[in-house]
C-alpha cells in the first residue's frame, strides 16, 4: 500500500495528476496488483497440490503453475498443463471465477478511462501535450476565418488548440465544421496561469489572442492585454500576436515586448486611403492574402551575403527557388545583461542590472526596420532578413 501511494504521489508530481485521475490510477494499480497477486498464489497451491499428488501430473514445478494460472485465467485453455488432483482442480475453479470476474472489472476499468479521456477532451478539460503548435486564446469571427483560411491554404498539419470559456456543445460544433484541421480545446479564461499551461502555451509555436467581441472596445482590449502579459512570461514576445480594437492601446503591448498587433480599424484605414489613389490596390491586397501559391515571407539572410548587393541576393532568390525579393527586414540583436556584467558582479552592479532589466521589460521597444525596394547597389547587413514574395 505505500508503494501505491509513493508511485501516485511521483507521478503526480512528474505529470500534474488531478485529483479524479489519481483515483482512476490507484484503481487501476490495486486492479493489477490482485490479479499478479492472484496469479501468484494460484500457480504455487496448483504446485503444491500436483507435485505431491501424482507423478503423472503436468504441473511439476512453480513455472508450471505460473503458465497454467495465465492459460487459465485468459481463458485460452491450451490444455497442456492442467490439475488432476481435486485440491489442485477446486483452486482451477476459484481461479477461473475469481479471475474472470477481476479481468473483466480492469478490461471495463481501461475501457472507462479511454471513453473518460476522450470526453474530457471534448468538454476541453484534458492537459495539451503538444509540441510547436498554435493556441488561440479568446474567440471571435476572426477565428472562423482563420480556420477557413487555414484549410485553403492547405495547413491541415497544424495542430491548432483553442482557449475558450464556451460550452462544450460549441466546441463539438467547431470540431464538426473543421474535421480536415486537427483541433484540440481547452475550455477556462486565457487570463489564468493554470488554462495556459493546460494548452502547453510555453511550447507552442505561435500564441494568438483575439479580441471579445462580446465585451465593450475598452473592456475587451483589456482583457486581451492581460492575457499578452500572463503569455509573455511561458512564450517568446516574436512568437505572440494580438488583436487589438483601439489603436491607443498598442503602446501597452510593446511596453512589453510585443510587437505583433492587429488592429482592424488602423489596417482597413490605411488600405481604404491606398484605394483612393490606386483603385486596383484593395482587391490586389485581398488577392495575395488569399492566394494559395504566393505569399509573403521573411527568413535570415546567409552570412555569405553580408556585405554583398542587395541586386545580387535579389538575383540568387529568384534564379534558385523563383521567390521575388520586396525588401529587407533589419532587427537589431537584443542586448543581454550577461555580455556586460559578470557572474562576481558587485552590490552596485546586480543593482544596476535589476534596474535595467526592469526598464527593458517595461519599455521594450521593437527595433525593426523595413526597406521596401531598396537601390540594388544596397549592402547586405549582418542583421538583415529578406522579404520576398514566394
Amino acid at each position: 500500500m505505500g508503494i501505491i501511494h509513493r508511485t501516485l504521489h511521483q507521478r503526480s508530481r512528474r505529470h500534474r495528476f488531478s485529483g479524479e485521475n489519481q483515483r482512476l490510477l490507484k484503481r487501476f494499480l490495486w486492479v493489477c496488483l490482485f490479479i499478479a497477486i492472484l496469479l501468484l498464489v494460484s500457480a504455487l497451491l496448483a504446485w503444491v497440490f500436483e507435485h505431491r499428488g501424482y507423478e503423472g501430473s503436468s504441473i511439476k514445478s512453480f513455472w508450471d503453475g505460473i503458465w497454467w494460472s495465465i492459460v487459465t485465467i485468459a481463458t485460452v485453455g491450451y490444455g497442456d498443463k492442467y490439475p488432476i488432483t481435486f485440491p489442485g482442480r477446486l483452486v482451477g475453479i476459484t481461479l477461473i471465477v475469481v479471475g474472470y470476474a477481476s479481468l473483466s472489472f480492469f478490461t471495463g476499468l481501461i475501457a472507462s478511462l479511454f471513453v473518460e479521456d476522450k470526453l474530457k477532451g471534448a468538454k476541453g478539460l484534458k492537459q495539451i501535450h503538444a509540441h510547436d503548435h498554435v493556441v488561440i486564446c479568446g474567440w471571435n469571427n476572426s477565428g472562423d476565418f482563420l480556420l477557413k483560411a487555414l484549410l485553403e491554404k492547405n495547413l491541415q498539419s497544424v495542430q491548432i488548440c483553442i482557449i475558450a470559456n464556451e460550452t462544450p456543445e460549441f466546441f463539438e460544433r467547431l470540431e464538426a465544421r473543421f474535421p480536415a484541421l486537427s483541433l484540440s480545446f481547452v475550455r477556462g479564461e486565457g487570463t489564468q496561469e493554470e488554462i495556459l499551461l493546460r494548452a502547453s502555451v510555453p511550447t507552442a509555436a505561435k500564441v494568438i489572442i483575439l479580441a471579445d467581441q462580446q465585451l465593450d472596445r475598452s473592456a475587451a482590449d483589456d482583457r486581451s492585454i492581460i492575457i499578452a502579459n500572463a503569455v509573455h512570461f511561458m512564450a517568446k514576445k516574436d512568437k505572440i500576436t494580438v488583436q487589438l480594437l483601439n489603436t491607443e492601446n498598442r503602446s501597452m503591448l510593446q511596453r512589453l515586448g510585443i510587437s505583433n498587433i492587429l488592429v482592424w480599424d488602423d489596417i482597413g484605414g490605411y488600405l481604404l486611403a491606398n484605394s483612393i489613389s490606386d483603385i486596383n490596390c484593395l482587391s490586389a491586397y485581398y488577392q495575395l492574402v488569399k492566394d494559395n501559391e504566393s505569399r509573403l515571407c521573411s527568413m535570415k539572410i546567409s552570412d555569405s551575403f553580408v556585405g554583398r548587393s542587395y541586386g545580387e541576393l535579389f538575383d540568387h532568390l529568384y534564379k534558385e527557388g523563383g521567390r521575388l525579393l520586396l525588401g529587407l527586414l533589419c532587427k537589431e540583436p537584443e542586448l543581454e545583461m550577461q555580455a556586460i556584467f559578470t557572474a562576481d558582479s558587485s552590490g552596485i552592479d546586480q543593482f544596476i542590472q535589476y534596474a535595467l532589466s526592469r526598464s527593458q521589460k517595461s519599455f521594450a521597444e521593437d527595433k525593426s526596420n523595413i526597406r521596401w525596394n531598396p537601390p540594388r547597389d544596397s549592402a547586405i547587413q549582418s542583421n538583415d532578413h529578406a522579404i520576398f514574395l514566394a
